[in-house]
């Protein structure tokens, strides 16, 4: 069985407001010292940013780390988002490490989509888009961890419907019974936002837990391994927004996949 921890920064408007609804509604019970108890999962409060919650990260006794958060954008948006975090490239300003990806689980980021998109039809939301990001920022961890994220605004973060979205994802996250798993997958190329990556995703043909947008590229050819490394489910396909990518980082990415024996899927 494995084990899961929550963890959230009790800065962020939406974790606390995902907090709760996970107590109100849920029967998560304070244990004293900023954390909550249900059936052996706590839920960790912490009084700074989980971007940097690297040492925390790691002193948890947990197999599975989920992170309700906040998403800002410029836009505004209303969204539910789930990522895996890390940097593929040198810079590591918001947290983690340079050109190092944490681990991640695709089962997780397929599960907490699934429960999303379920419970936004379910309570009614309008306007709502699930999605995920490309990996990026902190915190580094070696356990798998994702981020559940409500954005983009003050007004989102406060949503009593949009956290309860969230809620039921990290609580299936942690209690859910399995279900049928697609096959797992790396994504490359598209925008942070990767809409065409996470079509095959929403027809249950694939999973996919680290994403590199357009963006990280050129990459270097030892974090595309750990992409495919530091996915517990250790998967052997990329899925690859053939469009989303400029042709010289697609002839370099392709080479490196077949020498590490990666079947390509163009999407």
């Amino acid at each position: 069985m494995l084990r899961k921890a929550v963890m959230l920064s009790l800065e962020d408007t939406a974790a606390v407001e995902i907090l709760r609804i996970l107590v109100e509604n849920y029967g998560f019970d304070e244990s004293g010292g900023k954390i909550f108890q249900k059936n052996g999962v706590p839920i960790i409060c912490l009084d700074k940013s989980m971007l940097y919650a690297d040492d925390e990260v790691a002193s948890l006794e947990a197999d599975l780390v989920i992170v309700p958060s906040k998403h800002v954008s410029e836009t505004g948006r209303r969204c539910l988002l789930v990522h895996s975090t890390g940097n593929w490239g040198a810079s590591a300003l918001y947290g983690g490490k340079p050109k190092q990806l944490s681990a991640t689980s695709a089962a997780a980021v397929y599960k907490a989509l699934i429960e999303l998109r379920q419970a936004v039809e379910n309570s009614g939301l309008r306007d709502v888009e699930v999605g995920m990001e490309a990996t990026h920022h902190g915190p580094y961890s070696e356990k798998p961890l994702i981020f559940v994220e409500v954005g983009s605004d003050i007004g989102a973060w406060r949503d009593t419907k949009m956290a309860e979205a969230a809620a039921e994802a990290v609580h299936q996250l942690c209690f859910g019974g399995e279900t049928n798993l697609p096959e797992p997958a790396v994504g490359f190329g598209g925008g942070h936002y990767p809409r065409d990556i996470l079509k095959p995703v929403f027809t249950g043909s694939y999973m996919v837990g680290h994403v590199a947008s357009k963006h990280h590229f050129p990459l270097d050819e030892e974090v595309i391994r750990q992409a495919f490394q530091r996915t517990v489910e250790q998967p052997r396909t990329a899925l690859i927004d053939w469009d989303g990518l400029r042709s010289e980082h697609r002839t370099t990415l392709t080479r490196i996949l077949s020498n590490y024996g990666v079947d390509v899927v163009k999407v």
